[in-house]
């Protein structure tokens, strides 16, 4: 099974956010920025708080660390540098989601 669709099938709740939206991973990475290629990492920086997996509410999840996603079995390994950027920034989205987040990505790395 592909890296993206592990990641989208990693969560079926989503935490509704202030502005009305919802979130169900809101991935980052790890690893040397300075090195093209080596050992990367992305995982989801929320999670939900045990037994509160199906809660959408924002109080029953928590914020996650690169170890507590390691412990959970959510950590994605990549090799390229670019690649854990493009998964983190939404890469692994599907349709108009992943449209407009590649959109912000291109954007962010002219900046």
């Amino acid at each position: 099974m592909g890296k993206k669709r592990i990641i989208r099938r990693m969560r079926q709740s989503a935490m509704k956010n202030s502005d009305g939206s919802l979130s169900s991973h809101r991935m980052s990475w790890v690893g040397d920025p300075t090195k093209k290629r080596g050992n990367f990492g992305v995982f989801p920086t929320i999670a939900p708080k045990k037994g509160k997996e199906e809660s959408s509410n924002s109080e029953d999840w928590k914020e996650q660390t690169p170890m507590e996603a390691k412990e959970r079995g959510e950590m994605i390994k990549v090799k390229s540098r670019r690649r854990a950027m493009r998964l983190a920034a939404g890469a692994w989205k599907k349709g108009k989601d992943k449209k407009e987040a590649m959109k912000g990505y291109r954007e962010n790395r002219k900046k």
